[in-house]
């Protein structure tokens, strides 16, 4: 586990007018079942994050640092009232 900024994304055609926001998370890595789930549906699993439930706002991508990726699953709102975005690239012929 470590800690970081993302930038969640709503993506749009100009993206001078995507809309953005910056929180904090906590990036964990994802297990063997959670790449292999996702690599199933095209993705290749890169990180789990963990963010507060009222950050989150639908929004379909994010970027750490340089590395822009795909919200391919959440789980939450839990008790502790965080949400679990898992994100990944895009694989074969589904990229940007």
């Amino acid at each position: 586990m470590s800690e970081c900024q993302i930038t969640l994304i709503h993506p749009a055609d100009d993206p001078a007018e995507e809309e953005k926001v910056t929180v904090f998370a906590e990036r964990n890595p994802v297990g063997r079942d959670e790449f292999q789930s996702a690599g199933v549906n095209g993705y290749k699993a890169s990180a789990q994050f963990v963010i507060w439930a009222e950050e989150y706002d639908e929004q379909p991508e994010l970027q750490v640092g340089s590395e822009r990726l795909t919200i391919y699953r959440t789980y939450g709102p839990r008790k502790d009232n965080k949400i679990e975005l898992y994100a990944a690239e895009r694989v074969g012929n589904y990229g940007r």
